[in-house]
């Protein structure tokens, strides 16, 4: 293949939602690959924010904020900015703890800086390196979404600290793409199909449910990010052949050329 041009000639799906697929896509296109978007999932607000406010307006009794998503980040900050053009002062922010690279991104853009980033980003590798730092009575506060999972709530709370588990956006499955999706898969024009939560996983499995996706996917190749993402696939029965050892886009895309590289670009 060639070297500047690693997906010359392939196609991938992109899942990802709206705002996040287009750099995603950049990066597929720098590398000459095409990128279709159908985003599987949309993210909104929850409806009732009562007490995402109140509790922002407590930011100062807290030990730790912990984010596990740039989303997380995103939403949350929303919230903030709301609450203090509305007051007279800055509301102190208590020390920040985030999973990866891409939600230290985004807070980086808010003005914050994170005190921990694990060297593994998954919740476990945040918990573990949170764990020296969680004293009883001590108060986290959680910000993330509804699918995301409960693990750090539960271990945080089993270390004796006291969490508050802040939902600051939800996730709902978007089947808009459904028709498009089914049509590209029939005539055989998608090469890679990329995962990058296990939400949307789930949702292209209930989307296709109810076709012969199996049939048209056998010559596709599924690349997830991480762990929790592959669990899911393998659950329902999606074949699974890239999973990179570091949970980003980035590592996702660099795994993706390798592997095309060893099956020779076939």
């Amino acid at each position: 293949m060639d070297g500047e041009q690693p997906l010359l000639g392939k196609t991938i799906l992109n899942t990802r939602g709206i705002s996040a697929a287009a750099e995603f896509s950049k990066k597929i296109s720098a590398a000459g690959g095409i990128s279709i978007e159908i985003p599987l999932l949309t993210f909104q607000k929850p409806k009732d924010s009562t007490f995402i406010g109140d509790t922002i307006k407590n930011l100062h009794t807290y030990e730790w904020l912990i984010f596990t998503s740039k989303n997380g980040v995103d939403f949350f900050f929303d919230f903030y900015d709301q609450i203090v053009e509305k007051g007279t002062e800055k509301i102190p922010m208590p020390k920040i703890a985030v999973v990866g690279t891409k939600t230290e991104k985004a807070l980086l853009k808010k003005g914050f800086k994170p005190e921990l980033v694990p060297d593994e980003f998954i919740a476990e590798g945040l918990f573990e390196s949170l764990r020296p730092y969680v004293k009883k009575g001590d108060l986290f506060l959680l910000a993330r979404g509804n699918l995301s999972r409960s693990y750090l709530v539960e271990e945080l709370t089993n270390r004796g600290a006291l969490v508050t588990d802040l939902i600051v956006y939800e996730t709902a499955g978007d089947s808009h793409g459904k028709d498009r999706l089914i049509e590209l898969l029939k005539e055989k024009q998608i090469d890679i199909i990329t995962f990058t939560s296990p939400s949307t996983v789930k949702q292209f499995y209930k989307m296709m449910e109810q076709t012969k996706w199996e049939q048209w996917t056998q010559q596709v190749i599924f690349a997830c990010i991480g762990p929790e993402t592959s669990k899911a696939a393998k659950q329902l029965q999606i074949p699974i052949h890239i999973c990179p050892k570091n949970y980003t886009t980035d590592h996702l895309l660099t795994e993706i050329i390798d592997f095309l590289q060893t099956q020779g670009g076939e």
